[in-house]
């Protein structure tokens, strides 16, 4: 009954997805975001690992998931590979942000609790959903339930974390670690929604229409000069008319 509720929540969920990862998406991830997360890293990382080897292998890692999307913007029509490589960037960027956050915040502490919290709430997210699913209906909850739901699971993290960035803000640096950390938790559902959009690319990936040059039409100009364009009649007309 569990596994039937759970797959449930993730099929209803599937069916809201209707292509791949939307170019908007795509590009402020490359131009934008991922290199702004990667920058943060890339000043205050090492401070915050203290460990040269890991701090490097990162670094080699960002530059080559950042890479792979600019090759990948060639599948763009298609969307496998643009949607793979958003996760991968989601998935990089999201170390990258927390530890530049923690680098800026001076708090080294709790930093895998604060890289795991995306995975952690996502998880107690669905199963939370899955035991509210009603299996006979077509919605995972009804109207109002869902309201109710979504405030009480998204509206206190993003309070929270609104109040430390506020805080962080006006002086008080510690809080940009938690903060940050908070605010990036809200977007756990990314970790498994992601693939929907890779899979339905992946399914689709044939119904883009093939575009495919204008042939060239040979016509036998006996058939436009004899029934087309009677010539000599209409010479003959010409000459009446004059």
């Amino acid at each position: 009954m569990i596994l039937e509720r759970i797959k449930k929540t993730f099929e209803l969920q599937r069916r809201s997805v209707h292509g791949p990862v939307p170019l908007w998406g795509v590009l402020n991830g490359i131009f934008i975001i991922y290199p702004i997360a990667f920058f943060m890293f890339f000043a205050g990382g090492l401070e915050v690992l203290k460990n040269e080897d890991l701090y490097q292998g990162l670094l080699i890692a960002g530059i080559v998931v950042w890479i792979l999307n600019l090759v990948f913007l060639l599948d763009l029509r298609r969307g496998i590979l643009t949607s793979f490589g958003t996760y991968l960037m989601y998935l990089t960027g999201h170390i990258y942000a927390i530890i530049g956050f923690s680098a800026m915040s001076g708090d080294h502490s709790f930093l895998g609790l604060k890289i795991f919290l995306p995975l952690i709430f996502s998880i107690i997210m669905n199963i939370v959903m899955s035991l509210m699913v009603d299996l006979d209906s077509e919605e995972i909850l009804p109207e109002k339930a869902a309201k109710n739901f979504y405030n009480f699971v998204f509206g206190p993290p993003m309070i929270l974390s609104f109040i430390c960035v506020f805080l962080a803000i006006i002086g008080y640096e510690y809080f940009w670690g938690w903060g940050m950390s908070l605010l990036f938790m809200i977007f756990g559902p990314a970790l498994y929604r992601t693939w929907f959009y890779i899979i339905y690319a992946y399914q689709h990936r044939h119904d883009i229409e093939e575009t495919r040059p204008i042939k060239h039409i040979e016509v036998n100009p006996d058939m436009i000069s004899n029934r087309e364009f009677d010539r000599d009649r209409f010479s003959r007309k010409v000459t009446k008319d004059d």
